[in-house]
């Protein structure tokens, strides 16, 4: 009776170990799935204040864009006024090189966007 006292204790031994073992294990693992969760967090911040610093910047352009179009349509209006009242604005070597600049101001513009 009393070895099959000592291999019951022994067995009870050896189940508290292992669970003493799993639970070690899974709290091993716990803690890397909080680290993990804390570093996404973290990058999940970062993320947000890059994309509304990107959409602030975006509407900026947007706004500078629409600026720049208004300016030009102005100045093409009044082009078209001075020519149909028979005068022109610009001599051609003037004119050839507004539009040149109008052309460099829409592509720098439009690589910006």
């Amino acid at each position: 009776m009393p070895e099959q006292l000592l291999d019951a204790e022994t067995a009870e031994n050896k189940d508290l170990k292992q669970l003493e073992e799993s639970l070690q294990r899974l709290w091993e693992k716990a803690r890397s799935v909080s680290d993990l969760i804390l570093r996404l967090k973290t990058e999940n911040k970062e993320l947000h204040s890059r994309i509304s610093s990107l959409e602030m910047k975006e509407r900026r352009w947007t706004e500078e864009f629409r600026q720049r179009e208004q300016e030009m349509a102005e100045v093409r209006t009044q082009l078209s006024h001075a020519q149909s009242n028979g005068k022109g604005l610009f001599s051609k070597e003037e004119s050839e090189a507004l539009k040149s600049r109008l052309k460099e101001l829409i592509l720098k513009i439009n690589s910006r966007l």
